[in-house]
């Protein structure tokens, strides 16, 4: 067979493709028929799995429900204890500008804690307090005082 292979002439261009040999291929004739599947089992373990998985999120679901209610409240009890804090802070800080004679720093203190908590009897006080000597001494704000009222 090599010297077959090894004894042709390399080809002309354009000339015909020399013939190789030529080897019959057995033909085999198949029958096609139903047969058990042994993958069956698999399909019914994913069936199972996806069940198996439904079920835990569907029972977990209320606690995270739980979980985020508690983080929300916790949240909410920190901003206003982080508020009580920056509005007693902004009422002393105000108060020691006051008395100290800085009218309009004072009047600042005092706006920011007023933002923090409107309701506050003593900061309302100290408020128009302030207003009526920014308003006495160097005519500004005089229309907040009647808002203030």
């Amino acid at each position: 067979m090599q010297k077959w292979i090894y004894g042709m002439r390399p080809r002309q261009p354009f000339s015909m493709q020399r013939k190789g040999s030529f080897t019959a291929v057995p033909t085999y004739s198949r029958k096609f028929k139903l047969q058990y599947s042994n993958n069956e089992g698999s399909y019914n373990f994913g069936i199972i799995l996806f069940f198996v998985m439904v079920l835990v999120i569907a029972l977990s679901i209320p606690h995270w429900i739980e979980d985020s209610k508690l983080r929300h409240q916790n949240e909410i009890a920190w901003a206003i204890k982080k508020d009580n804090y920056a509005f007693n802070f902004l009422l002393k800080s105000g108060k020691s500008r006051l008395h100290k004679g800085r009218i309009s720093e004072a009047y600042s203190e005092f706006k920011l804690a007023y933002a923090i908590r409107p309701d506050n009897v003593e900061l309302k006080a100290l408020l128009s307090e302030t207003l009526e000597i920014l308003c006495l001494d160097y005519n500004v704000h005089c229309d907040d005082l009647h808002k203030l009222e």
